[in-house]
């Protein structure tokens, strides 16, 4: 999901992405979420938009949707006039755009989720506000109207009943913690659950093992602990926090958060921990060391299957090491909206009117905590906006609530909850309430099966917030920026791009969330980046067209595409061609791209000859090249263990002379390298695997990118240079790279 707050401005460079979306969405505390004022039901919040400028700014699509219903404001004349003028000044704006939007926070049918965006309020609306019609995020809807004379625009977003459980994992109050969390959605902060018990120690065992030989214990937990995890920036930050005996639902952090705790730059050197600590299996490793466990269980292996996962935590005064992998230690994400980080689904209000009667609501209120929480809140609430049950929601307005005591003279009196503070008020009458349903027809309208269903309501800037962690992307998003450099007009060459992307988009998402490729900035670099390696995703294997020659491999002439060949008739090719190489190659050679090549192909990047710079050709989205890029790629996969060969084989006297059958240094021994473009994971994690390891400095240098401008040529320039160590490509590069910015990031 990409998504973004309605209005659009500049990022200040100091701003963290929280702030920068409260900034562009001030809030009418008065007429805020879940309740207003008037501790009625509220389902949105107001924004509050002055225009100072000549050109009003925009509202805009928080995301790519449809058009379900829409209705144009009515000329500022009828706005100051009842039925839309009820308050005692100016009047409402009773424009507004009712946005359907379809779209995947991650894999299978639980990742392809449906929500809602409602603007209300807007004074002027897009002339391409039209039924069913495609909106792209950051598209303008309109301008920001008035609600009772003050410059406000409501903003809401919902989901149905069928999609609350896709969206955050569950369908119940608090997250169940018997359990680890979802794997078909991780995104955001690492969580974990240490359950009473837990044991603390001085520090690590040398070896990463399991063993607690030699470890003095510090402290023992007597209740539960939830420790959460953020990963950013190079920089790895643990808080911990610990239920409150006094306040139930309020969870206290312990002590100041543990900034990289466990070693500097820790996000930036996860390769490398997990080379030294996951020596058998370090990809997986490194999967136990970014999510707390192995989420590609298809393609990733443990071993030994009880590796641990030591870090430094914090407990009741003071903290400690822990193995986070034990089982009994359960294991979150943001993708489960963890209750003790505010989290809740309220769903315990059955009256069918508009004022909050919720147990749970009411107990924060009492103890305290609404206010801190109230921005994640879960709600499940009728819809408001439905012309039909105008009256089911508001003739308490005139005939009384439930807990209300009504007088002979049409005074309704109540207790504050949780006090012994009585209030009142005067119930209308019924030419009153006749005026304000009137008024509230001229807002409301027809929601088809939006009105009756059940709706789960969030807040607005929580729910952004929160899912702008979240990086997957819709296939449609990497196909817009895999055809950047295509001519519309190429028809055949857009549907073929078109068609790949549909192919690799399950595994570019899972690789870009492996190797926390989570922001705009990292997203953007990355996928312009292996556009221009892979083709487009059209050229995963430079392709080895090798032309015969009269006494050559194949009698006859023509072309062999050793791509096309299985394992065995791969052998019989190398074979031939080592056999034939004195007079094969004498002439004609061949590059990995199956142009002619010359000899220093075959004895560099490790390669032992002209077979080798064949075998091991470019493969991947980032194409890895030469024996001994290949190598580290297969230790790091768990596919060769390093005592198999012997290290800097490139060193040997004898390989220097280009005589590899007298080297006494062992070559790694590769036998199937189109493993890497056997299955789309594996293709796309080689580009993550080259610039989280190969290529480490890499990332930093995305990071350092802070604006996020489509227009930034100089940082595309340093990691195209941190990447190939030149600018070779660097025009398209630019050009993939600026696109992805323009799609996936906010610059409008």
């Amino acid at each position: 999901m990409i998504i973004n707050p309605p209005f659009l401005r500049d990022k200040d460079a100091t701003q963290s992405d929280a702030d920068w979306v409260e900034a562009m969405m001030p809030v009418n505390a008065r007429r805020g979420y879940p309740l207003n004022a008037s501790e009625s039901w509220h389902g949105g919040i107001h924004i509050s938009h002055t225009d100072a400028g000549a050109t009003p700014e925009k509202v805009r699509a928080i995301a790519d949707g449809t058009v379900v219903s829409f209705r144009k404001p009515a000329p500022p004349e009828k706005r100051d006039q009842f039925p839309l003028k009820y308050a005692p000044v100016r009047g409402t704006d009773n424009g507004y755009v009712l946005l359907k939007h379809e779209t995947e926070t991650g894999s299978g049918e639980d990742g392809k989720v449906v929500f809602y965006s409602l603007y209300m309020h807007l004074k002027f609306l897009e002339a391409e506000i039209k039924a069913d019609a495609k909106i792209y995020r950051k598209d303008s809807l309109g301008s920001s109207g008035m609600t009772d004379g003050q410059n406000e625009f409501h903003f809401q977003v919902f989901c149905d009943d069928d999609n609350i459980k896709k969206l955050t994992g569950r369908k119940t109050k608090e997250l169940d913690i018997s359990k680890d969390g979802r794997t078909d959605a991780v995104y955001g902060d690492i969580h974990f659950y240490l359950p009473a018990g837990t044991t603390f120690y001085d520090k690590a065992p040398a070896d990463n093992s399991t063993s607690i030989t030699g470890l003095s214990e510090l402290y023992t937990s007597n209740a539960p602990l939830y420790v959460s995890m953020t990963l950013a920036q190079g920089s790895c930050t643990m808080v911990t926090r610990q239920k409150n005996t006094q306040i139930d639902g309020m969870y206290d952090l312990l002590g100041e958060p543990l900034v990289n705790a466990d070693g500097e730059d820790y996000e930036y050197n996860l390769y490398k921990t997990a080379m030294r600590n996951y020596k058998e299996s370090p990809s997986a490793g490194f999967e136990l060391l970014r999510f707390g466990r192995v989420i590609n269980t298809e393609h990733e292996t443990l071993v030994p299957a009880d590796a641990p996962l030591w870090m430094t935590v914090s407990y009741p005064g003071g903290k400690g090491v822990v193995n986070l992998a034990e089982p009994n230690v359960k294991k979150f994400s943001d993708a489960d909206f963890p209750h003790w980080t505010g989290w809740l689904l309220v769903d315990d209000d059955k009256d069918t009117h508009s004022q909050c009667n919720s147990a749970i609501i009411r107990k924060l209120q009492e103890e305290g905590g609404y206010e801190a929480q109230s921005n994640r809140l879960i709600c499940c609430l009728p819809f408001e906006w439905e012309k039909s049950t105008i009256d089911a929601r508001y003739k308490w307005l005139m005939t009384g609530l439930p807990w209300e005591q009504c007088t002979p003279e049409k005074t309704a009196i109540w207790t504050v909850p949780g006090t012994q503070e009585t209030k009142d008020r005067v119930l209308m009458s019924e030419e009153d309430y006749g005026k304000f349903k009137t008024h509230a027809e001229a807002l409301c309208f027809d929601s088809g099966a939006l009105g009756s269903g059940k709706l789960w309501h969030f807040e607005p800037r929580g729910f952004i917030e929160h899912f702008r962690k979240c990086g997957w992307l819709d296939c449609e998003v990497i196909e817009k920026v895999m055809v950047a450099n295509t001519k519309p007009s190429s028809k055949m060459q857009v549907n073929k791009i078109k068609n790949k992307a549909k192919e690799y988009y399950l595994a570019i998402n899972k690789i870009m969330n492996k190797y926390n490729f989570s922001s705009a900035n990292r997203i953007s670099h990355f996928l312009g980046q292996g556009a221009v390696e892979s083709g487009s995703l059209l050229s995963m294997q430079e392709v080895s067209q090798l032309q015969t020659i009269e006494n050559g491999v194949q009698k006859g002439g023509g072309i062999v595409d050793l791509s096309t060949k299985n394992e065995a008739e791969l052998g019989h090719w190398y074979g031939a061609l080592e056999t034939e190489k004195d007079n094969y190659f004498s002439e004609k050679k061949y590059n990995s791209r199956g142009g002619l090549i010359t000899g220093s192909y075959s004895w560099i990047n490790g390669n032992c000859g002209d077979v080798d710079a064949q075998k091991y050709r470019g493969r991947g989205f980032k194409m890895l090249t030469g024996l001994d890029t290949y190598s580290s790629y297969w230790v790091y996969r768990g596919w060769l263990l390093t005592n198999d060969f012997d290290r800097y084989w490139w060193d040997d006297h004898e390989y220097k002379k280009k005589n590899a059958s007298k080297m006494k240094k062992r070559p790694p021994q590769i036998s199937l390298p189109q493993k890497i473009t056997e299955n789309p994971y594996n293709c796309i994690d080689t580009g993550g695997f080259f610039i989280v390891g190969f290529k480490g400095k890499t990332i930093e240098v995305m990071d350092a990118d802070k604006n996020g401008k489509s227009d930034d040529d100089d940082i595309i320039t340093k990691v195209t240079s941190a990447i190939n160590g030149g600018d070779k490509g660097l025009a398209e590069r630019k050009i993939f790279t600026r696109k992805a910015k323009e799609v996936i990031g906010d610059d409008v």
